[in-house]
């Protein structure tokens, strides 16, 4: 079915499939640029989670009176902001910790407080862990922010909640102090976790600088890391000194409120350096899919271009050709051509087109050329024949007349001469003149019959093939059958004897048959004009040759009538050619017969005697 379609619509097609294809790839491009930035747009929604969060952790680890208070007004603050983006799944966790936080808040005692510290840092951590879950935070495998990402999620939380505990443990009151041994283990144990963890925030630290943004990272968070760290070391020494007894509880209460500071100030600090990573991310990918969205516009622009080139350079000229063959197809015109140049296989085809016309013109003329030679024939050898059988005609009435006509004469001399005698013989007078009526009937008869002049033709008769004579007769009238618009249907059939007889008198009698089968069909026009020549055997006679028309008919009281001379069933008609042609036929030993044909028409027979002896059984 595609083949068939015309080539304005296969173009049209191809640039739809084209333009289809660009825009499914546009849009795979924007759904797959829209994911990254919709990853991206969560990471930053979880970094204001984490700032907020970073407020509640302020406000816990404070030693200072009122510090309940602020740390619920902190966990305030951070469920607006989840209400805000209502993005992240932390509702559970936010109630563990507003819940941790009011028991902080109502504890009785030191003891309860310190126990109650250490259950909201827990809860804290936990909720800081779904954040970084629930943002893509821990799932970004960027390395420009995954180090980066990893401090504020997972380190500055750990170090914190760790510092709490060990300050918990520190500030426990000696009621429900654990044993100094025991206290030692356990400060000593979480000196390591802290320490671990200060090395692990070094390491992540040191690895964001080797990425793309690590200078302006350095020059951010390198300070306020360093300080934080240095604060830490010393919270540290003085954990250990307070532990030896060396030194005295302000001092590390202190010490503590540094470690606490400095880890709050990195950890704002590192947010702050990540969102700027976490932008200009952003920035880059809205930047990437604008300028392949204006890409994709300007190819698609290019493709509409090209196709509009395309059917004007391909489409037009080729319209062009149709248009010039259908006007050749109309008109018959074969002058006409085509002024389209060019050198490729269309500006080809157009130069075979022009040759194609030239050549078809020459033929056309050559065709013209041989039907005026072929019109000139035909009317040559009608006028010949006709010469021929008037010819024929007078010498055989001439012939057969001058006889008795001379008897006539040389009789009647003979009657006067025996009335001039004395006496007038009159009984040899009567004699004579009985004679002389007798010479007058004969040449009556002679005068009647015309057929006595065709049998004593002298034109020199050969051996015919009835098919190839009937081929030759349909050369002669194919362009003037054409012309009329009748279509020849030949039935010949095979094996014929051949026939005795004057060859150009046969192709008479077909070229007259076959006038006034045209003739006959002129006034159809409600069927096809078709005219059926057969050739036969005949049984126990020789041939049939069959001239059948589809027009008009003879009318049944005419068809015993027009083999007779001077009748014609046409206004304008002489009425001597089927009589001329029945003698002919006649002459040659055969017989003419007409009967209607079926549905419509005439069918006229000529059966003719052949010239090879028959086979017994």
């Amino acid at each position: 079915m595609f083949k068939n379609l015309r080539t304005s619509t296969k173009l049209l097609l191809l640039c739809s499939v084209f333009v289809g294809a660009l825009v499914v790839a546009t849009y795979g491009l924007v759904a797959e640029k829209q994911i990254a930035i919709n990853f991206v747009r969560k990471e930053l929604v979880g970094i204001e989670h984490l700032d907020a969060l970073r407020g509640v952790y302020a406000a816990i680890l404070t030693e200072k009176p009122g510090a309940p208070a602020a740390a619920k007004q902190a966990v305030a603050r951070f469920a607006k902001t989840e209400a805000q983006s209502d993005q992240l799944d932390t509702a559970v966790l936010e109630r563990d910790l507003a819940e941790a936080i009011d028991k902080l808040a109502s504890a009785r005692d030191d003891g309860e407080r310190q126990a109650r510290l250490v259950d909201a840092l827990t809860a804290a951590r936990n909720l800081a862990s779904r954040i970084g879950d629930d943002s893509n935070l821990t799932l970004d495998p960027d390395l420009d922010s995954y180090y980066v990402q990893d401090i504020v999620v997972a380190k500055m939380p750990t170090l914190l909640s760790q510092i709490g505990e060990l300050q918990s443990q520190l500030k426990m009151p000696s009621s429900v102090r654990p044993a100094p041994e025991s206290l030692a283990v356990r400060a000593l144990v979480l000196d390591g976790m802290i320490r671990s963890t200060l090395d692990g925030i070094e390491r992540d630290l040191q690895a964001s600088y080797r990425g793309g943004s690590g200078a302006s990272l350095r020059q951010a968070l390198d300070a306020d890391v360093e300080t934080m760290v240095s604060a830490w070391n010393a919270y540290l020494d003085v954990v250990k000194a307070k532990l030896g007894g060396t030194t005295h509880a302000g001092a590390l209460d202190r010490a503590y409120v540094s470690a606490v500071d400095g880890a709050i100030d990195a950890w704002t600090t590192s947010l702050a350096g990540l969102k700027r990573l976490l932008n200009a991310r952003l920035s880059n990918l809205l930047s990437k899919l604008r300028s392949s969205l204006l890409l994709n516009g300007l190819l698609a622009l290019f493709a509409l271009g090209f196709a509009i080139v395309t059917g004007r350079l391909i489409v037009q000229p080729l319209l062009k050709l149709e248009r010039l063959a259908d006007k050749v197809g109309e008109t018959k015109d074969y002058k006409l051509r085509t002024d389209y140049e060019s050198r490729d296989e269309i500006g080809r085809l157009a130069i075979a087109l022009n040759a194609m016309l030239a050549e078809l013109a020459a033929a056309h003329e050559r065709e013209a050329a041989d039907a005026a030679r072929r019109a000139a024939m035909q009317a040559e050898l009608a006028r010949v024949a006709r010469i021929t059988t008037m010819g024929e005609m007078a010498a055989s009435i001439a012939h057969e007349i001058n006889q008795p006509l001379a008897a006539i004469v040389n009789n009647a001399n003979a009657s006067l001469r025996w009335l001039g005698q004395d006496p007038p013989n009159v009984g040899r007078a009567r004699s004579v003149l009985e004679r002389v009526v007798s010479d007058g009937g004969r040449a009556s008869e002679v005068i009647g019959s015309i057929r006595s002049m065709l049998e004593k033709s002298s034109q020199e008769r050969v051996q015919l093939d009835v098919n190839d004579l009937i081929r030759e007769v349909m050369t002669f009238v194919r362009a003037d059958l054409k012309h009329h618009g009748i279509t020849v249907r030949t039935e010949l059939g095979g094996d014929l004897p051949r026939i005795s007889a004057v060859r150009i008198q046969l192709q008479q009698v077909l070229l007259n048959l076959i006038a006034n089968a045209v003739e006959s069909m002129a006034s159809v026009e409600e069927r096809a004009r078709v005219i059926t020549v057969r050739s036969q055997k005949a049984d126990g006679y020789g041939i049939v040759m069959t001239v059948e028309d589809a027009g008009i008919g003879i009318d049944q009281t005419d068809l015993g009538r027009v083999f007779e001379a001077f009748f014609s069933t046409k206004p304008e008609g002489m009425g001597m050619g089927l009589s001329i042609c029945r003698s002919i036929v006649e002459a040659h030993g055969g017989r003419m017969t007409v009967s209607p044909a079926h549905p419509r028409g005439s069918a006229f027979q000529v059966s003719l005697p052949d010239d090879e002896p028959s086979q017994s059984p």
